[in-house]
């Protein structure tokens, strides 16, 4: 059999530089293509992007700015020929305190235009007035870096709960939410009212985001013999339980990596 090479995408993550990693997770780039529909999956997170219209040259002809919330639920983004795309990933819990946005009211939703600009304030003209690519990726991370400095040094005490339950959740997956309440010596409804306000979204969908991202990194490792070690490590009640949370959050089934062989 012959094996065929992966098809390469235009995305990737540049360095962040001085960009603050506890409360910026990426600094991605997403290059010029026409007619493709890229899968995203849900993760928790929101992203600050600048989508930019190219001339031949590679020129910057126009710049638009777009806010996505946190996504509970697997969406397609529709690609076209002559945009590039500049984007800022926050930190889980760290998106609306960032951009002085409430999350849960962006859930599954985008700012575009008018409505993602007046979040950004002054911080959006040298984004929209960047003339390269290059100078675009510059402006974007300003932008971020003044962000994450305007959410302030410290969180208040609603914030810090809910970063510390991540923390506790990625660290225990598959756990009981009971468990973490236990750990933490806070009453569910407390830790159920500070991730609406931090992440936006409910404390057991996240649970279940975080444990299918968990999953997804398992698969790519490439490591595990099965389907059924798999939900165990990611923490699943049982196989069939990990692939109605795939179908639901990614609109797939879950399946390890096959190895081709390649014909002499």
């Amino acid at each position: 059999m012959r094996q065929t090479a992966p098809q390469t995408l235009p995305y990737e993550e540049l360095p962040l530089g001085p960009l603050d990693p506890q409360r910026i997770e990426a600094l991605w780039r997403y290059g010029p293509v026409a007619g493709r529909r890229q899968a995203v999956l849900p993760d928790g997170r929101m992203d600050l992007v600048a989508h930019a219209v190219l001339d031949a040259s590679g020129g910057i002809v126009a710049v638009s700015l777009a806010i996505a919330g946190p996504a509970d639920r697997p969406s397609t983004v529709a690609h076209r020929a002559a945009v590039c795309s500049v984007g800022v990933r926050f930190q889980l819990g760290w998106g609306g305190a960032c951009l002085g946005l409430d999350p849960a009211a962006l859930v599954n939703r985008v700012l575009t235009g008018p409505a993602a600009e007046q979040a950004l304030g002054p911080l959006a003209t040298p984004v929209l007035a960047a003339t390269c690519a290059d100078g675009l990726q510059h402006a974007l991370a300003g932008a971020a870096a003044a962000l994450a400095r305007r959410a302030g040094p410290a969180t208040g005490p609603s914030q810090a709960r809910a970063l510390q339950a991540l923390r506790w959740l990625r660290q225990h997956p598959g756990a009981p939410l009971q468990a973490l309440c236990t750990a933490l010596a806070l009453p569910e409804r407390t830790l159920r009212r500070d991730m609406l306000a931090a992440v936006g979204l409910p404390l057991r969908s996240l649970a279940g985001i975080l444990r299918f991202q968990r999953a997804m990194a398992l698969v790519q490792g490439g490591r595990l013999p099965s389907l059924a070690h798999l939900a165990q490590e990611a923490g699943y009640a049982d196989q069939a339980h990990m692939t109605r949370q795939f179908r639901k959050l990614g609109g797939f089934t879950p399946a390890l990596p096959q190895l081709v062989p390649v014909a002499a």
